[in-house]
């Protein structure tokens, strides 16, 4: 009889904990909810994304772009240069044992034309693998132009004093670089101004996170201290963008979870090469990386 009632008092506090538990996964998932619907009607309260933004923001990230694209094809042809010039070597060094000592001159006269011709066409080569400095000037005119129609609503809308302020100093620093006609610093000058358009951007409505442009800023800046090696700084962002990826996806309304997925992995990917400190690697990695961010919409 007392072991029945011990059976009974085991059965109604299980009931309990079972009810207890119900219950706080109720709450809790109430409180999920009512976070996510709060953020969607946050979200729905604010503006469209301002015209200008968009402009200033696409503008610098073409830079970026085509500064990149000339360097990796200056490099794809000073590979291919080595590969010939090499082949080249091995070719005379097999011809000379073959040749007689009495070559004749008209025929060394024939290689020496041929060699001189093939260095004016590498000179042309390089001369068309360098910044389009005309096309930069005009287009970090219209960027100026375009902060200067947007720098009015950016305060009305709410960025904070300090946020314009940095983002006016790196645009003058860009301005000068490009005036310059440096390429190097031009290319960390432009990145370094992409860094604030994430901040601009979460003033307003918008689709994709912000913080996608955050990624993209990182996996830049990784890219530009590689390059240069300088391979603990670029080490030392991984998990900066690690965590705006987190909060990029943690912020998404109707998140693709295959591509979130494929990001996930291209992230990982990335991060390894980038710790073996293999350029070559770290390019074509980041190359993924950056074509699946671009794709959430």
């Amino acid at each position: 009889m007392q072991k029945l009632g011990h059976q009974r008092w085991l059965a109604i506090l299980a009931i309990i904990v079972l009810i207890l538990s119900s219950t706080s996964c109720t709450r809790m998932l109430g409180q999920n909810n009512n976070k996510q619907q709060g953020q969607n009607e946050q979200q729905q309260q604010k503006k469209d994304l301002p015209s200008a933004l968009t402009e200033m923001e696409k503008e610098t990230d073409n830079m970026i772009q085509q500064i990149q694209k000339v360097r990796d094809q200056r490099t794809q042809m000073v590979r291919q240069q080595m590969n010939a010039s090499q082949k080249e070597n091995n070719d005379e060094q097999g011809n000379q044992g073959q040749q007689k000592s009495n070559q004749s001159g008209q025929k060394q006269g024939q290689q020496q034309q041929g060699k001189q011709q093939k260095n004016q066409n590498q000179d042309i080569q390089q001369a068309q693998l360098t910044i389009n400095w005309q096309d930069f000037e005009r287009r970090i005119k219209t960027i100026n132009e375009l902060w200067n129609n947007y720098e009015p609503q950016a305060k009305k809308d709410g960025a904070p004093d300090v946020l314009i302020s940095q983002f006016e100093k790196q645009l003058d620093t860009l301005t000068s670089t490009i005036m310059a006609h440096n390429e190097e610093e031009t290319l960390v000058a432009a990145n370094g101004l992409y860094r604030y358009y994430p901040q601009f951007f979460n003033l307003y409505r918008h689709k994709a996170p912000p913080e996608i442009k955050e990624v993209k800023y990182y996996l830049q800046e990784i890219l530009i201290n590689a390059e240069a090696g300088k391979w603990k700084d670029a080490a030392a962002l991984l998990e900066n963008m690690e965590k705006a990826w987190q909060t990029a996806k943690s912020r998404m309304q109707k998140p693709d979870h295959e591509l979130n997925e494929r990001i996930d992995h291209a992230m990982q990917d990335f991060s390894q090469v980038v710790q073996q400190k293999d350029l070559q690697l770290v390019k074509l990695k980041g190359e993924i990386l950056l074509k699946n961010v671009e794709k959430v919409k």
